[in-house]
């Protein structure tokens, strides 16, 4: 669990430091222009990764013999450098297409470049031999290096690049880094085209899943990129960094969790879902607690961390506020119990009829009330994603509190 909260504290606390530098360093503006291209490089991120967080872990902590691990290990590979190929075309696409990115080449590329080589770091194998201490020490090492050189080399707008060029060179380091200890405990084998196809196709429900949850959560400030103005980026991009910043520190519990769960539904789903429900009592516990926290206390974390330039944000972070007892939600029963229990393509189905609705309500919203009506996208869908769940586990009869005994289940 400490591990995971490192790894946390890397991926989120240690970008928010740098926050209240580069808000003010950039301006509204060229804190937009960032936080759009960062958002768009999510995707490349979420294509390179496949879903591999999940099923690589899941296929490798189940493997019973060092070949299955070594079969996994290059079949995952290959399907990494395939994706990553296809993720470089894409951002060709993006900027023929999109006028701001045409505008600023080198920050869309920087990104997407930066974004690839992170997704390419094997983590997945960390998690599936349940050391993910060392993953965890790689990755705050990297990030907080990556962080200071901020403070160093970034210091006006057209700085703006150096941000993503120092992720990508750190995140290179721990990617080699990564493979030379997976690679002295397992014998390395060729990625093969035809293995990483077969791994493409046994992970499909789970990208699917995972890339439409991904998308409405983390990839707006692109969304409303294309129909607001890099200002307005820039205020809703400042309260959903701090927001989710404070969320995420839900998430975590419900990862270290995550393969404990998955080996306890092997033994006795009783179990499992006596686990689960404990979490969501925690988590939800501490979820509501955020949310009375950013409500009441945007008029003083705002100026703090942003600026005093970002007074829109306020409004924008008590929104969003509200997704914290919705993520508390999805991130139990539908990561911790959903996936354990092998529902990967009804939860692709709820997740996915929330990026619908994401979409959606932003193309009404975002044109007409701009920041303000991307929030409230958000919180419409992630409200839609989490009755979704709930709905399914009880036409199923898996619900994890009124479960009394396996019979459900089968």
């Amino acid at each position: 669990m400490l591990a995971v909260y490192g790894m946390h504290f890397a991926n989120q606390a240690l970008p928010l430091i740098t926050v209240p530098y580069l808000s003010r360093v950039l301006g509204p503006s060229s804190w937009g222009l960032l936080a759009m291209a960062q958002s768009f490089a999510i995707y490349a991120n979420l294509l390179v990764d496949y879903g591999f967080l999940y099923s690589g872990t899941r296929e490798i902590a189940q493997a019973d013999t060092d070949q299955e691990v070594e079969n996994i290990i290059a079949g995952v590979s290959g399907a990494k450098i395939l994706l990553a190929t296809l993720a470089l075309l894409v951002t060709c696409l993006a900027y023929f297409f999109i006028p701001l990115f045409r505008q600023h080449p080198v920050l869309l590329w920087t990104a997407a470049a930066s974004e690839v080589i992170k997704a390419l770091v094997p983590v997945y194998y960390f998690y599936g031999i349940k050391r993910v201490y060392a993953a965890s020490v790689l990755d705050v090492s990297a990030r907080a290096a990556s962080a200071a050189g901020i403070f160093l080399f970034v210091h006006g707008p057209e700085d703006a690049w150096k941000v993503f060029a120092l992720t990508g060179l750190t995140s290179a380091i721990i990617l080699f880094i990564g493979h030379a200890m997976m690679f002295s405990r397992y014998a390395p084998r060729r990625p093969r085209i035809a293995e990483g196809f077969k791994m493409l196709r046994e992970a499909w429900a789970m990208f699917l899943f995972r890339s439409s949850h991904t998308i409405y959560v983390a990839g707006n400030a692109f969304i409303l990129g294309l129909f607001a103005s890099p200002q307005a980026v820039g205020y809703y991009a400042g309260a959903e960094k701090i927001g989710s910043a404070a969320i995420g520190l839900l998430s975590p519990f419900t990862t270290v969790l995550y393969p404990r769960a998955a080996a306890l539904v092997k033994d006795s789903i009783s179990k499992a879902a006596r686990a689960t429900a404990i979490s969501l009592y925690i988590v939800a516990g501490a979820s509501v607690l955020l949310t009375f926290a950013m409500w009441f206390g945007a008029s003083l974390i705002v100026p703090i961390i942003l600026g005093h330039g970002f007074t829109p944000s306020e409004g924008v972070l008590q929104i969003l506020s509200l997704r914290a007892p919705l993520i508390a939600w999805v991130n139990v029963l539908g990561f911790q119990w959903l996936l354990v229990l092998g529902l990967e393509r009804q939860f692709q189905r709820v997740t996915v009829a929330a990026l619908v609705l994401n979409v959606s309500l932003a193309v009404v919203l975002a044109p007409r009330f701009s920041y303000d009506g991307m929030a409230w996208a958000v919180v419409i869908s992630q409200f839609s994603a989490a009755a979704g769940i709930y709905v399914v586990l009880q036409r199923r009869g898996l619900n994890p509190f009124t479960m009394r005994t396996a019979e459900s289940y089968a």
